[in-house]
């Protein structure tokens, strides 16, 4: 993880650090939190974070606290602030907001989206398949992000945006599913029509094959959030992470 610096020394008061420093963490966890940088129900530390940031704690809880409003992470009684555990009932329940939500602003885009914006989607699902070729599922899923929100924000709708990010915030975390390769490529024929039904303007189509996109992915995380000891490379599985409606990644 990128540890930025707030600026030059001598270019701020003393007084604008803390603010500034907590808009760049929270911005950061956000992005982090929608690319599956981390798993459900995982502790976030204050004190780890804040060494990852060259920060203090007080910017680092801030960013917590907002990102508790936001509904992105769960403040816990006993363990703290943590990522939400995935359930099988919230996976199915925002997989139905999100294709109707994240549909409609496929569908505007198909009326507004500029030519240097599908040759950047074209750009973007390339590199997804060179991943997909050499097992780089961290920046697959970053990709997948950023193809996605290239579309949403070629809808011209602020208010949508802000509506599908809060969205990624919950659903990011379960992607994390990916980075075993179970589901490393399996949307890129999705992504190939919306692409095509983007570029031709038929925003029925670009909806349609954005729903199975979003449908496929969520159907490989319920058949894991039926299976309670799955563990992946490189995430702890939690003491009390029993139930078998909950994703053990």
């Amino acid at each position: 993880m990128r540890a930025k610096r707030d600026a030059a020394p001598g270019q701020m008061s003393g007084g604008d650090i803390p603010e500034t420093a907590h808009r760049r963490v929270y911005a950061d966890l956000k992005q982090r939190l929608m690319s599956g940088d981390f798993v459900p129900g995982q502790r976030l530390v204050v004190r780890h974070l804040a060494e990852q940031f060259e920060t203090s704690a007080m910017p680092v809880r801030e960013a917590l606290r907002q990102l508790v409003s936001d509904e992105a992470l769960y403040d816990h009684p006993n363990r703290g602030v943590i990522v939400p555990e995935a359930t099988v009932d919230t996976i199915g329940d925002l997989t139905r907001v999100r294709c109707k939500i994240e549909g409609a602003a496929v569908e505007w885009a198909a009326a507004t989206i500029s030519t240097a914006e599908l040759e950047q989607l074209e750009h973007v699902n390339g590199a997804m398949g060179e991943c997909v070729r050499v097992r780089a599922m961290v920046e697959y899923l970053t990709l997948n992000r950023r193809f996605h929100f290239t579309i949403y924000r070629a809808a011209r709708s602020v208010q949508i945006n802000q509506i599908i990010e809060r969205m990624w915030l919950r659903a990011g975390p379960w992607l994390n599913l990916v980075r075993d390769g179970t589901m490393a490529g399996t949307g890129l024929h999705h992504h190939e029509e919306m692409i095509a039904a983007l570029r031709s303007g038929d925003g029925n189509a670009a909806r349609q094959a954005l729903v199975a996109d979003i449908t496929d992915a969520a159907d490989v995380i319920l058949r894991a959030a039926a299976t309670p000891l799955r563990v992946l490379p490189k995430a702890r599985r939690r003491p009390d992470a029993r139930s078998k409606r909950t994703l053990s990644l």
